[in-house]
């Protein structure tokens, strides 16, 4: 991060936290912040086309109050998009950190866990990453190109590849909203028009068969995404780093899937990520498959997220670039 824009960040975030401000989904859009616009304009150019991911080091992480390294990656989130809810207690600003979660239990949370994540999509537009605490060891950063996975399969397995294109049964962990059903049935691969976006989750797809009303996983599906498994792990196919104190990184969730290694913490504090879930004005149109999952389809709408029973935005499906 150029310091221009550090020191104008945490200018911001000081005014911020003076006036009593904290992350709220009413937060309004900073104005003022001229070195910031124009990083973040580049930011979402980035995002919004090739290479569809972008690492930010030297972000100030440092302060002595956390608050303030909150407050600064906040409104920088601000300027790029517009957060949306992580998990039913409704937090915006979420602490990736092990507490000691099962990844193998239905009900629990992979980011709570020190467990090795495979390659998968997060709800939302944009995913935010930035490390405050990295692992005593491990907790490596993974990432892959959707369309150049997609691709590899075309070329080696085009009819397994056309199963990905159906709806493949979702579920949705108890984080579906009162009255609706407890699974979603979506494709890993889309297009609609110019479009193209993916969503792959093997543990929520083999999930799902613990509802009776998710239909069942043929063995076709299962041939699907045991291809798909075996390209996402081939040498040289993903991107892996790690990502050092201040570093943050930005994916563009429906063009990369992204993955983490298991990580030990040793004595003292252990690794801690912030992450923010942002809905994004550049962000594709969805197929109709998704909109009980995201709760809009349009191209550039507020969308996504994982909400508190029965508290639905009113905002969503309205033009992010409407809001704030």
């Amino acid at each position: 991060m150029p310091g221009e824009v550090a020191a104008e960040l945490n200018a911001a975030a000081r005014d911020a936290l003076a006036a009593g401000g904290r992350p709220h989904l009413a937060s309004p859009r900073p104005v003022g912040l001229g070195r910031t616009e124009e990083f973040v304009a580049e930011l979402r150019r980035r995002l919004a086309g090739y290479p569809g991911f972008v690492v930010v080091t030297d972000v100030p992480v440092e302060a002595e109050d956390p608050q303030e390294s909150e407050m600064i990656y906040w409104l920088l989130g601000l300027l790029l998009g517009r957060p949306v809810s992580q998990s039913r207690k409704g937090d915006l600003l979420g602490r990736v950190e092990d507490r000691g979660a099962d990844i193998g239990s239905p009900v629990q949370r992979g980011y709570e866990s020190s467990a090795a994540l495979p390659f998968h999509v997060d709800r939302t537009d944009v995913i935010g990453l930035l490390c405050v605490r990295p692992a005593a060891s491990g907790g490596l950063s993974r990432i892959v190109s959707a369309k150049t996975v997609h691709d590899l399969l075309l070329a080696e397995s085009e009819d397994l590849l056309a199963e990905l294109y159906q709806p493949y049964p979702n579920d949705r962990r108890g984080e579906e909203q009162p009255g609706e059903a407890p699974w979603s049935g979506i494709p890993v691969f889309s297009r609609t028009g110019d479009s193209f976006a993916a969503r792959y989750l093997r543990r929520f797809i083999e999930g799902s068969q613990r509802h009776d009303t998710a239909p069942r996983l043929t063995e076709r599906q299962i041939a699907a995404m045991d291809a798909l498994d075996a390209i996402l792990e081939r040498p040289g196919v993903s991107l892996d780093m790690e990502l050092r104190r201040g570093d943050l990184q930005l994916i563009n969730n429906f063009h990369l899937l992204h993955a983490r290694s298991a990580f030990e913490d040793g004595g003292g504090r252990g690794r801690l990520l912030l992450r923010l879930w942002l809905a994004f004005d550049a962000s594709p149109e969805l197929p109709d498959h998704f909109a009980s999952l995201y709760g809009a389809v349009a191209a550039g709408s507020y969308r996504g997220g994982v909400w508190p029973a029965g508290s639905l935005p009113e905002t969503l499906g309205r033009p992010v670039g409407e809001l704030g």
